[in-house]
């Protein structure tokens, strides 16, 4: 008998810059926010930079690799989409770009991660029409 998985759930979005960041994502890049004015990059999408104040900016590409800046494992599903995930990896990656994102680390046990860990971005489908950008170890390429 097969077995009924319920669907990961869309983030909630608040308003159209937060819609801009999720549309983006689903050409599966990792956009951000650069300043147009000091060339600062920005996440959480927002409508004016926090370092000039300048209401400039452009979605720009990022390279989609970091680090593990901050974790936790999560024993408990606070949704059940989330059930068969247990326990899953709640992560906040430092990428290259200078940028902090919170985002689930995925392909990795809960005992393997560490702290400044390599990651890069994954894109998990989530729905038909919604890809969620998760991250995931680097594995190191052999020689």
């Amino acid at each position: 008998m097969e077995q009924h998985v319920m669907p990961k759930p869309k983030p909630r979005v608040l308003d159209q810059i937060e819609q801009e960041f999720w549309d983006k994502c689903q050409d599966g890049t990792l956009y951000f926010q650069k300043c147009s004015s000091c060339g600062v990059w920005r996440f959480l999408p927002r409508y004016i930079c926090a370092k000039c104040g300048s209401f400039e900016f452009e979605w720009t590409p990022s390279s989609g690799k970091g680090h593990i800046f901050s974790w936790t494992v999560t024993h408990q599903a606070f949704h059940p989409a989330f059930a068969a995930d247990i326990p899953y990896i709640a992560a906040v990656v430092e990428l290259e770009e200078g940028v902090r994102m919170a985002t689930r680390l995925v392909d990795c046990a809960p005992d393997k991660v560490a702290l400044d860990m390599p990651v890069e971005v994954y894109f998990e489908r989530i729905a038909e029409d919604f890809i969620l950008p998760c991250f995931q170890p680097v594995i190191e390429a052999k020689q």
